[in-house]
């Protein structure tokens, strides 16, 4: 028998109980199709709901990082007056250190000093709130001691309570969604008002569903869930657009607060103070947990991409996200303070964890010893936790700046930027690649990479002027600074460059702050004086083969290697000589 013979077969009720949902999902689809050629970001919005899953399908298998939200907490603090949550603190009633002081990392810098790649080798978080909240440490180093204290107790407490640290990351992994992105955006930003006309959504949901249920035994219902059907679409075109950023968020509330219930309830010593934080917190948001209970039953991530598909389709149809919108943003705006609190708590615990785990896959380590503000600074077994194999250097600066002088490739650049980056592992994770550790907490900024853009028509001296003017600029904003500066004003010629260098090394240099330079002008000694005490790198040449040990040694460079380069390259005898006969 043929497939239209069979539904011939059927009788009239059953016929329209089969055909009723179909026709249904085909006009509404027609419709759908109808406004997305109409209207282009009607289209990007339904393209965009339909991809989030597979995206997130893809980036699982795939094991690649989710980086364009990694700043969403960080952002939303600065939005706040730069507020500083970096640890919660129960007595106080908010999350806040007290007396904490911070400074946060500018751009420039935190290019300069590779930081991104850092946070990656740092990164063994098991949460999207915990990589956020690391980010967030890392790109705003404290000024204090003691929230460093405070997470290195709590690190140190991991290694002695296996089966907790093993029950808090199998926990934290209920946050892994990429949805759980958004949170912080819908937790720490600007939230919209809940529409006067909010009771329509859910009024609608019901009614869809409903009519849905009555086609099997009254067809004609059919014509009304029609009509409801374009009537949701209508209603995403013009106000989805207004909460669509909050809305993954929403979805992540079930199991935000699941995590925070089940990390309160543990029964361990391990961070205290916060695991008090999420079980008050659970207790105070019962009644959000009960009303987004049903989007707990949409379709896990480990879903086929058919059911994943499926479900955003018929949420797109009925309202789900706006119906769900509207009745959680009250109670979210109601209990923020308690939320951003579990927020933070979670993101510290999920932080401390990870510490712990990087510290592991290093080959050296200790925690740093902070001074009062002082001129100085004594690191031994200095390393770059990016070099594979690096070579470990001490150095000592006190009551002076540091010159260091060396051949190309010799590792002054490296070595400042180790210094630099540990520097602020110090101050933000209370860690430091080195086996010594111990300078005044200080702000780090750096005018090391090249930066020069054709596209905004700017020279590389003009891009090295205005990145060594913001160093300049910060003076005297209240905090002790370590300046990290390569080859300054490269890019114009020796005479203007040498007295141009003198000047501004010898303003930075003013006061308690230290400044560290690389530079080939070794006139600047002479001229700076003991203001700034010499170092330098050496190379080794020998059977045409140029070798580095990549040690740091005190005194100026006695070496150079510029026309050994050219002689082991091969460059023609003729240019070798007259180069070398210049220099006398």
């Amino acid at each position: 028998m043929s497939a239209s013979g069979g539904l011939a077969c059927l009788q009239p009720a059953a016929f329209h109980a089969v055909m009723g949902p179909i026709v249904a999902v085909a006009v509404v689809s027609i419709v759908i199709v109808a406004l997305s050629a109409a209207n282009p970001r009607f289209y990007a919005w339904v393209r965009a709901g339909f991809a989030m899953r597979r995206e997130e399908q893809e980036a699982r298998r795939e094991k690649r990082p989710e980086n364009r939200h990694l700043d969403a907490y960080h952002d939303s603090v600065a939005a706040n007056s730069r507020a500083n949550l970096a640890r919660p603190n129960v007595e106080a009633g908010r999350a806040a250190v007290p007396a904490l002081s911070s400074v946060s990392i500018d751009d420039r810098t935190w290019a300069d000093l590779d930081l991104d790649q850092i946070y990656t080798q740092v990164d063994h978080t098991r949460s999207r709130p915990g990589q956020q909240y690391l980010r967030h440490l890392l790109r705003t180093p404290a000024l204090t001691a003691e929230p460093i204290a405070a997470l290195n107790r709590d690190v140190a407490q991991l290694d002695r309570d296996a089966a907790g640290t093993s029950a808090i990351r199998r926990t934290l992994e209920l946050t892994d969604d990429r949805r759980a992105s958004f949170l912080a955006k819908l937790l720490f930003g600007e939230l919209p008002d809940r529409p006067a006309f909010w009771w329509v959504f859910p009024l609608l949901t019901i009614s869809a569903v409903v009519l849905l249920a009555l086609v099997y035994v009254w067809p004609r219902a059919l014509i009304g869930l029609l009509a409801i059907a374009v009537i949701n679409i209508l209603l995403q075109v013009f106000y989805r657009p207004h909460i669509e950023a909050l809305l993954p968020a929403i979805h992540e509330i079930p199991a935000f607060l699941k995590t925070a219930k089940v990390i309160g309830a543990l029964r361990t010593d391990l961070f205290r103070i916060e695991r008090e934080i999420l079980a008050r917190g659970a207790a105070q948001t019962g009644l959000l947990r009960r009303a987004t209970a049903w989007l707990k039953f949409e379709p896990s991530q480990q879903a086929s991409e058919i059911l994943a598909s499926l479900y955003t389709y018929v949420s797109f149809v009925l309202v789900l996200d706006m119906t769900a919108f509207v009745f959680t943003i009250n109670s979210v705006k109601r209990l923020r303070p308690t939320l951003q609190r579990m927020f933070e708590a979670i993101g510290h615990i999920d932080a401390a964890q990870s510490v712990a785990a990087w510290r592991k896959t290093l080959p050296h380590w200790t925690v740093p010893e902070f001074t009062s503000a002082n001129k100085e600074i004594r690191v031994a077994g200095l390393a770059h936790p990016l070099v594979k194999n690096a070579v470990a250097n001490d150095v000592t600066i006190t009551n002076t700046s540091a010159l260091i002088t060396g051949s190309n490739m010799s590792g002054k650049t490296t070595f400042i930027r180790a210094l630099g980056v540990n520097a602020i592992l110090a101050q933000s994770l209370g860690t430091v690649v080195a086996t010594r550790w111990s300078a005044p907490m200080l702000h780090v900024m750096s005018s090391i990479g090249r930066s020069d853009s054709v596209l905004e028509g700017k020279s590389y001296y003009l891009a090295e002027v205005e990145s060594i003017r913001a160093l300049i600029e910060q003076k005297g904003d209240g905090a002790q600074h370590l300046f990290l500066i390569d080859e300054l004003f490269r890019g114009t010629n020796t005479a203007e460059r040498v007295a141009g260098a003198y000047a501004v090394l010898e303003y930075l240099n003013r006061g308690d702050d230290i400044v560290v330079v690389a530079t080939h002008d070794t006139e600047l000694l002479g001229m700076l004086g003991d203001a700034y005490a010499p170092h330098h790198f050496r190379e080794e040449i020998s059977d045409e083969t140029l070798s580095f040990d990549f040690t740091l040694r005190d005194g100026q460079a006695t070496t150079r290697n510029a026309i050994a380069l050219l002689e082991l390259m091969k460059y023609p005898a003729e240019i070798v000589t007259r180069a070398r006969n210049a220099l006398r």
